[in-house]
């Protein structure tokens, strides 16, 4: 099983991001010797939120559109977003070597405009690996 650790960050479960397109229509690019570069960012991991999140500067840059519109509900109650499917990889950027925990395909939801992070990592990614967190350590692991 493969690791990731990370420090606990004042913000809370800091991790560093790629984000781009989805494998199925990344990979058939770079073959041809095309495609986009992933775009670096910070997540945030957020057991309270069940889908995660990309921000929408972060999907435009990459020119991925909306698969569909939808609603969700929120403590401020229902609210209309679009859904995106992308490629997100957790890494570690003091260890590019280390191994990255990869969603090959993830349909997110667009960030809220004001969020200081390029993307939330809610339950759906989390489910997928073991989080462990040492709160006297000051920090986490991701064991995927």
């Amino acid at each position: 099983m493969a690791r990731l650790t990370f420090p606990i960050a004042s913000e809370g479960l800091v991790v560093d991001v790629f984000v781009n397109l989805k494998a199925a229509l990344l990979l058939p690019l770079w073959a041809s010797g095309g495609g986009p570069a992933p775009i670096p960012g910070r997540g945030l991991l957020d057991t309270g939120s069940d889908i995660s999140a990309v921000s929408l500067a972060l999907l435009q840059r990459l020119g991925i559109p909306p698969l569909q519109s939808t609603s969700t509900r929120t403590f401020a109650g229902s609210i209309q977003i679009n859904l995106y499917e992308v490629g997100l990889h957790v890494f570690d950027s003091r260890n590019v070597n280390l191994p990255w925990f990869s969603q090959p395909s993830l349909v997110v939801m667009e960030l809220a405009a004001g969020i200081p992070f390029d993307a939330i990592l809610g339950m759906d990614v989390i489910r997928t690996c073991n989080l462990h967190v040492d709160g006297p350590g000051g920090r986490f692991t991701l064991d995927f």
